[in-house]
């Protein structure tokens, strides 16, 4: 008895055989390599290239568009990625807008997407306004620092931290699970747990505070635990799906972002 072969589509092999080009192409430009190489990213499907993510320099814009174009193949390329001199704009005017903030000096300073902001406001209240502002920016991939209260000594940077979807976590002894979705406060766009599936695909809540290191390809847990059980079980009823008109921070889709529901609030 013969077994039909699956079809292939062969367009698959050309979008791969154009992709890896593309990231050759790319490889050879030094400024790309050693400031935004793991910041952004390079699809292609059926011959159209799509650029996603931060970039810290536009004249390293225009030479990954330029190493796009540059591959046989490539139909069409479509280019999102975000400029950090733009986006410190953005920010800026949108604070300027707001009545609440536009009385105040708020410097804005960004780097690949991560937002810094600067100066003095009487209130926490205000505090929380400037931060709301900024992450209504679509393009703000988080707000990492806030402008301090007057005579209240300055917070900390937040840890920007966004383990990737299907990733493997690890543990004392090897792999402890994979990463299936993410939660993320909308308030500041920063994720603040992961939801991991273990090896039995039972899913827990890891707060990112017990991630150490994080990279593309994997991250690991600062405990030394052997199993994902010594988190929270993960409850679907303590969270929510994001509203249809928010705009996800890179690299995330809107599939695999939840808010928390006790952290929600009607954004403006």
């Amino acid at each position: 008895m013969f077994t039909k072969k699956a079809r292939v589509d062969p367009w698959i092999r050309i979008d791969n055989s154009i992709l890896s080009e593309i990231w050759e192409a790319i490889w050879k430009y030094e400024k790309i390599r050693l400031l935004d190489v793991d910041n952004f990213s390079v699809s292609v499907k059926k011959g159209i290239v799509q650029l996603c993510g931060h970039i810290n320099r536009e004249n390293n814009l225009q030479l990954i568009e330029k190493a796009a174009r540059s591959v046989a193949g490539v139909v069409a390329v479509e280019n999102n990625l975000v400029v950090d001199r733009d986006l410190t704009i953005w920010v800026a005017e949108a604070l300027a807008r707001d009545e609440h903030t536009r009385p105040y000096v708020l410097a804005v300073g960004c780097i690949h997407g991560w937002v810094s902001l600067d100066g003095e406001v009487p209130t926490c209240e205000l505090q929380s306004v400037a931060e709301e502002v900024a992450a209504q920016v679509s393009c703000v991939r988080g707000v990492v620092s806030l402008p301090s209260v007057t005579d209240t000594p300055p917070e900390a940077i937040r840890r920007a931290v966004q383990p990737r979807i299907d990733t493997p976590l690890y543990g004392e002894d090897g792999q402890v699970g994979v990463v299936s979705q993410v939660v993320i406060q909308p308030r500041n766009r920063l994720v603040t747990q992961v939801i991991a599936s273990d090896l039995k695909n039972d899913k827990y809540l890891v707060p990112v505070e017990a991630l150490g290191v994080v990279n593309k390809e994997s991250g690991f847990l600062n405990k030394k635990v052997a199993s994902l059980c010594v988190y929270p079980l993960f409850d679907p009823s303590g969270f929510l799906t994001v509203q249809s008109d928010w705009r996800p921070p890179y690299p995330y889709t809107a599939q695999v972002v939840l808010w928390p529901a006790d952290g929600y609030h009607d954004l403006p």
